[in-house]
């Protein structure tokens, strides 16, 4: 549930970006990091071991709802099984999440098994993955591997969750995730005020 502070007249709401390693995520970061530092930000945030990164942060402003500037709070989440009692502190106030999928083909049954757990990890957190804002992104479309849209969608999406296709590496597709996670969080803010 997004945070309010009164004080400041703040909102500040979470956003997860999951997905298995190597699928694009901090491809997704650095693309939002670069196409959005003069406009909306110029903080970006990641604590990194080995070769990659723990987890990545980059806080945007949305403007204003009524009196409140609401802000999204971009996250990954480390995907190294030694963190698993972190990730169940990074999830607490969680309101909405992107899962980032890989399109090419080799990486399918990583996709499925990742897919399969981030739902269990969600339900065991307790969140309702049904009425939780969500956006689904299929990455790597540029590659010459990657599966036909239709495919994916019937594999990974068959609910027929938001989704968008990207190419992050490209900058294409990243920040129009944003936009479209931001709206869902917004409507169901608007929604409970």
């Amino acid at each position: 549930m997004a945070f309010t502070n009164l004080e400041t007249k703040e909102i500040n709401c979470k956003v997860m970006y999951f997905g298995p390693a190597q699928s694009g995520k901090t491809a997704n970061f650095t693309s939002i990091f670069e196409q959005s530092q003069d406009k909306i930000s110029d903080k970006k945030f990641s604590l990194e071991t080995e070769n990659e990164p723990f987890f990545e942060f980059i806080p945007i402003s949305l403007g204003h709802l009524k009196d409140f500037h609401v802000k999204l709070h971009l996250y990954t989440l480390p995907n190294n099984p030694l963190y698993e009692t972190v990730n169940s502190v990074m999830l607490k106030g969680l309101d909405g999440f992107v899962y980032v999928f890989d399109s090419r083909l080799e990486a399918m049954r990583d996709n499925l098994r990742h897919w399969a757990e981030t739902k269990e990890l969600l339900s065991r957190e307790g969140y309702n993955m049904l009425t939780m804002p969500r956006v689904i992104q299929y990455n790597k479309r540029d590659h010459p591997e990657a599966v036909s849209i239709d495919v994916l969608r019937h594999e990974l999406n068959p609910g027929g969750v938001s989704d968008i296709e990207c190419s992050a590496t490209q900058s294409v597709g990243t920040l129009e995730t944003v936009h479209q996670i931001s709206q869902k969080i917004l409507d169901q803010l608007a929604e409970t005020q």
